[in-house]
Formats: structure tokens, sequence, C-alpha cells
């Protein structure tokens, strides 16, 4: 209920985004779609950065899988700090076995199917490329745009939190991708800590800010970026670091998003979550009320889609046909939250 309150104070506050990444319908709810998470965790030369991003790399696993219930086939992590007995590390982070595991996915991906990207590490940037600094070959900005380019029927999202980030991102921008840089020029070259944050966004979604019990990538990418500008002020230095996200396609990123005015509009319906069977860990659901709170909670997932949508529409329409279309949406809202909570509070009886 807290939720709905929050949309009806928040219907008017936000505007029009660009037309240009609505070209079909992005990152639907549905129970038939499948998200595909792929680490991707740098090289650094010093001891102190390379624990830090095999800390962040291996964390973010434990997040996905503790915290989001996604199977162990669902996620990619590569590294070349790999413990052969850690069964969380899927091979090392060498451009071939990117290359090859990223062609994996493409081979079992289906349309509509959503892919995160997630770049933890080191990045350097000059007039003739953009790069992810890996061990051996590095990937350039060009090497992760054409492998973008195979994944055109799946809605992406793309985190790169690597120093340098930004010539990198600049590339990647396109209709039904999520882009988010950690640093907003090639002149932000030093140790970020992005990732840090917006992985503790993630983390028993602290960064939830509407009360949805889930946290989108707009809400992720906002609460990691006010956490960045706390934590320089708490340092006392000069924040070397602005995170900007694109996500409609036009290449212009934006530093505080906002679906009124610039981006935000994919990002405020990217999430992370998934559509589980059962929204507790009792063990007593049958297969029958698993199907039922996976059907209610897709339902409920496309109405908040629909909501975030129609009000990013609100300039465009005259004034009496938004307020009838919300008080629909909220109204069937509402009802399906009704139905949902008492389907999963009984089933946890």
């Amino acid at each position: 209920m807290r939720f709905i309150i929050y949309l009806v104070l928040s219907a008017g506050l936000f505007c029009t985004a660009s037309t240009s990444a609505q070209q079909r319908d992005y990152f639907l709810p549905k129970p038939a779609v499948q998200k595909y998470v792929v680490i991707l965790a740098g090289a650094a030369i010093e001891e102190q950065y390379k624990n830090q991003i095999k800390g962040w790399a291996l964390r973010l696993h434990d997040v996905l899988t503790e915290d989001y219930r996604y199977e162990a086939n669902h996620i990619v992590l590569l590294m070349n700090q790999a413990d052969p007995a850690d069964a969380r590390i899927t091979g090392s982070s060498q451009a071939d076995n990117i290359r090859d595991a990223l062609q994996d996915l493409r081979e079992i991906v289906n349309s509509g199917d959503q892919l995160f990207i997630f770049l933890l590490g080191h990045g350097t940037s000059d007039e003739e490329a953009a790069k992810f600094v890996i061990h051996g070959i590095d990937i350039t900005a060009r090497d992760m745009a054409a492998i973008l380019e195979t994944f055109s029927e799946q809605d992406i999202v793309l985190v790169n939190a690597s120093t340098a980030s930004y010539p990198f991102c600049a590339l990647l921008s396109g209709p039904g991708r999520v882009i988010v840089s950690a640093t907003r020029s090639a002149a932000e070259k030093y140790d970020t800590m992005f990732a840090e944050f917006f992985i503790a966004a993630l983390a028993g979604h602290t960064g939830d800010r509407d009360k949805n019990r889930r946290v989108s990538i707009w809400e992720a990418f906002s609460f990691a970026s006010q956490k960045v500008e706390n934590w320089y002020a708490n340092q006392n230095r000069i924040p070397t670091e602005h995170a900007v996200l694109d996500d409609n396609g036009d290449g212009i990123f934006s530093d505080k998003p906002d679906p009124f005015q610039n981006d935000g509009m994919l990002a405020q319906i990217a999430f992370l979550d998934l559509i589980a069977g059962k929204s507790t860990d009792d063990t007593d659901s049958t297969a029958a009320d698993s199907a039922i709170i996976r059907n209610l909670t897709a339902q409920k997932r496309e109405l908040e889609r629909s909501v975030f949508l129609l009000r990013s529409r609100k300039a465009e329409l005259p004034a009496e046909s938004y307020q009838k279309e919300m008080e629909v949406l909220l109204i069937d809202l509402a009802r399906i939250t009704r139905k949902f909570n008492n389907m999963t509070s009984s089933a946890g009886d």
C-alpha cells in the first residue's frame, strides 16, 4: 500500500522521456522472461585493488544468489584471480573467455530476455580507443558494442563501474539499453567507489526508494550516486567520479536522470528481481500455490510498469484522460496487490 501511495503522490513529478527507445516494449515482467547476469572482474596491478575488485565481484554474485535467488547457471562470473575450488567463478576474465561466454549466452537467450553486464575494475581511453583493462588483450568499447549488437532482441543493462568508463560507455547507447557509467568524462580516471555503493543498493534491497520491495536500476543508480557524493565529503576530498546514465538511446548521458526531461524511463522499469514462485522460504507451498503467486506477481509488476510509463507520458495527454487512465491502473494495482498479499501470507502460515 505504501508503494501505491507513493505512485499517487509522485504521478505529477515526472515529465516526458524521449521516444527514441520506444520501438518495442522493453523490460517486460513476464513469467517466461529469463534474466542473465555477466560479471567481469578486470585486472589491477596493486594488491589492494585486486582484492577490492575481487571482493566486489564475489559480493555481487552472492547478492544475486542469496537476495535475488538467481540460479548459478544464470550468472557468469569471470575473473583472473580464480580459485579452482570456488564454484562461483566461471573462468578467467581474458578476452577470448569473455567473448565465448557471451556467445554461449547468445545461443540460449530468447527474444525479450534480459541481460545485465557489470564491469568492475579499471578502464583507459585515448584518441584511438576506450578499453576495459583485463589480463592479456584488453576489451575495447568497439568490441563490446559488436557483442551487444548480437543481443538485438534482448533488453540490456550495462554498468561500467571502472575508471575512465565514460568514453567506453559512450559507444554503447542504443534502444532497449540502460547504460551506466561510473564517470562522466575521460578525465575522471582515478579509482572509483561507485561499484561499492551500487552493490550496496541491491543488497537486501537497500536502495528500494518507493517501497515496492524491489530495486530498479534507476533506484540503484540514484542511491549509489548519493553515497559516492557523501563518501567524498566524509573523506574531505574533491569528488573524482560522477556517475551518469543513458537509457533513451541518444548517447547523451545524465547525472540526474529524469524521465520527464532526459533519461530514466527504462531504468525505472529495469529490475534484477526475478518472478519467484513464492515470496517466503515456506516449504509447504504447493505447485498450484506457486503458479498462482507467480501469476499474481507478474500481473502486479506489469501494472507497476504501466504506471511508470503512463506517468512519463503525462505531458502528452489531456489532464482528464491522464487522470482516468491513472485511476484505473491504481485501482487494478491495489486489487492485485491485495490478492497477492493474501496469497503470500496464507502460503507462509
